[in-house]
């Protein structure tokens, strides 16, 4: 303890030596300023604050999980890639068919009958509606036996198909009775449907296709003969059937 010091306010002392010394007054102090040289060396020996690195957050200590697998288009999804089916009836009709609706559920039971499955419509303007309106699938349309008829919707009013829609139900090829009940023309446009196919008056009319062409002619095939643009729908003839 030094003897004789006198107790002043000390200001900064930057060096280490000049900070020894400033430890060692204000313990010779300590009993005139009424601490304990214990509060006196806890205080000098706290130091100044150490700086620490900051501590990460939750979210910067643990990583995201990884996005997950592309899984595809979920399942309801629409795809032009999905290849729905077209079938043309083996059975034959005439003009009275109950209406489109009646039309509508011979292929649904044809496609029953051979346990196709899935929901089917037939090619059909009925009471000014037009069959390509009636088609929801924008395609492909493929045949029982896998050959292509159309790529796309747009395609069936093009007077172009790829294959001709010549097979049934059951897959069998058609080879006799070739005409099929439209009502439509080649644009997918109404023409005429045996008064909404409830007449089979021979001299009321209703336009059909032809199931081995492919051109304009399986739709709207102009007629029987000179002076008759449609058919008479007495007439006995079949159904195209498309997938929904």
């Amino acid at each position: 303890m030094l003897e004789g010091a006198r107790c002043v306010k000390l200001g900064p002392m930057p060096s280490l030596r000049g900070a020894a010394l400033a430890s060692t007054l204000v313990a010779a102090c300590a009993p005139i300023l009424g601490v304990s040289e214990l509060e006196v060396d806890e205080r000098d020996a706290s130091g100044p604050p150490v700086e620490t690195a900051p501590t990460a957050s939750t979210s910067e200590a643990t990583p995201p999980p990884p996005p997950p697998e592309d899984a595809g288009d979920p399942p309801d999804a629409p795809s032009s890639n999905v290849e729905k089916r077209v079938f043309v009836t083996s059975g034959a009709f005439n003009g009275v068919m109950g209406g489109v609706s009646g039309v509508d559920a011979r292929c649904v039971a044809a496609a029953d009958r051979a346990t196709l499955g899935g929901d089917w419509i037939a090619w059909i303007s009925a009471d000014g509606k037009n069959a390509i309106d009636r088609v929801i699938h924008d395609g492909p349309y493929v045949r029982l036996d896998g050959a292509r008829v159309v790529r796309n919707k747009a395609q069936l009013v093009t007077g172009v198909l790829t294959s001709p829609i010549d097979r049934t139900e059951t897959g069998e090829r058609v080879t006799e009775n070739h005409l099929v009940w439209t009502g439509t023309l080649v644009s997918g446009i109404f023409s005429t449907d045996c008064d909404n196919w409830s007449s089979n008056n021979a001299v009321t009319y209703g336009a059909m296709g032809t199931l081995s062409r492919t051109d304009r002619a399986w739709t709207d095939n102009g007629g029987p003969g000179p002076g008759f643009r449609n058919w008479g729908c007495q007439t006995l003839a079949r159904l195209y059937c498309f997938e929904r």
